[in-house]
């Protein structure tokens, strides 16, 4: 049942989002100030930068609709009696209700810049919200609105989230960097007032860890694969960390913005060659010094390999209709293992009319005879859906449909 008192708390009103956006800042900045030096002064300052804005990132929930889920019961009811004037309890039902959603659970108890008097009710558990609809009599109908409306009420709230915090990344990065850049001069300036000391004949001890040179190699992010429990009969097989595949997926979007405001020359590359393009952020951001580093297959894959195998597989193509998607959709899932569950298409347009080409695709994938549920909105015109294998119906993975508008060449 969820008509316990913390569900009948509103949502977006325990936490000022403003407090919670500089206290964000001041937590990265605060961890600047306690990188030893040696760390500070030997990363190249764009790689932290961007080590910073990862790990402080904050993404507004997005609702899965199409994965909500209820059950009914058979629930006393309070209503309230005009003539004894007096809340009774008769006899009532109940729908209780789970929405899946990806994202901060947190912001769900903050208050943003823009919002009304009647925030919507309910419980966040884990990555869901869990609300109830009751009553002495309830019809579908009457059921159908009311969830929709409250769910058309926690979109609106996270809408005005999306556009408090649309400016943090930037504001974020751009003060991460200030600090770094001004702590680093401040070190450099003492060292520098260190050696004129010594040559004065004024030795000074030397600090464990002291970085007596300054060296900028770029910093790397190891992607750390989970080997699921063993089997006597097959050997291990590792799988990709959830939160590893949303920073590669977050990756592979900012590098297609960049393609997308780049120049005609660069837009008119062709599929291979704006593959190759996405290889660079990636392997600058998890590294290449072992075995899971980013690599390429064939004509259009970009994978994820470790030893033998491979735990992230993507499919990289320009948009050529309705009968290539599919097609695209089929050679992906030729690629993959029992154990490989995440992956990603990428789709290039360049024809007029990128709305009705994202809104083909959403309609298309779904008529995969492997679709299972989604899409779960990544951005505006990125999804991500659950397919099950064609070898093990039952086993299900994790497709993400990333497309990009690079122009129309008419």
């Amino acid at each position: 049942m969820y008509g316990s008192k913390r569900e009948r708390e509103y949502l977006f009103s325990r936490a000022d989002g403003n407090a919670a956006m500089r206290a964000q800042v001041e937590a990265a900045l605060s961890e600047v100030d306690r990188l030893p030096e040696q760390r500070l002064l030997n990363t190249d300052v764009d790689a932290l930068v961007q080590y910073f804005l990862d790990k402080y990132s904050m993404t507004v929930p997005t609702l899965d609709r199409s994965g909500v889920e209820g059950s009914h019961h058979e629930r006393p009811y309070e209503a309230y009696d005009q003539w004894e004037r007096r809340t009774v309890r008769v006899p009532g039902e109940a729908y209780d209700f789970e929405v899946p959603f990806a994202g901060e659970a947190s912001i769900f108890q903050m208050q943003s810049n823009t919002f009304d008097t009647n925030p919507p009710v309910a419980e966040v558990a884990g990555n869901k919200l869990k609300f109830t609809i009751a009553g002495r009599t309830l019809s579908p109908e009457e059921v159908r609105q009311k969830v929709n409306s409250l769910l058309d009420s926690i979109d609106q709230y996270l809408g005005w989230h999306r556009s408090m915090w649309s400016s943090y990344p930037d504001e974020l990065g751009r003060k991460v960097r200030q600090q770094i850049e001004a702590r680093t001069a401040r070190l450099l300036q003492q060292k520098s007032s260190v050696a004129a000391l010594a040559g004065l004949g004024i030795k000074i001890m030397e600090k464990a860890g002291d970085a007596r040179t300054y060296v900028p190699p770029a910093v790397k992010q190891k992607i750390q694969p989970q080997l699921p429990p063993m089997r006597p009969a097959t050997p291990p097989e590792p799988t990709l960390d959830k939160d590893v595949y949303q920073k590669i997926l977050g990756l592979i979007r900012g590098a297609g913005r960049s393609i997308e405001q780049s120049s005609s020359r660069t837009r008119s590359l062709d599929e291979e060659a704006l593959r190759d393009m996405f290889l660079v952020p990636l392997n600058a951001h998890f590294g290449n010094a072992t075995g899971e580093a980013f690599n390429v297959t064939g004509k259009t894959d970009i994978l994820i390999r470790y030893e033998a195998g491979n735990i992230f597989v993507a499919e990289f193509k320009i948009w050529g209709g309705d009968k290539l998607f599919l097609q695209t959709i089929d050679q992906l899932l030729s690629y993959l293992s029992w154990r490989d569950t995440k992956t990603a298409i990428v789709i290039f347009n360049r024809n007029v009319g990128f709305t009705s080409v994202v809104n083909k695709m959403r309609a298309l994938i779904k008529t995969h005879s492997n679709y299972v549920s989604g899409p779960l909105r990544l951005d505006e015109t990125s999804d991500s859906y659950t397919f099950s294998l064609p070898q093990d119906n039952e086993r299900q993975i994790t497709i993400a449909v990333l497309a990009f508008d690079l122009g129309s060449k008419a």
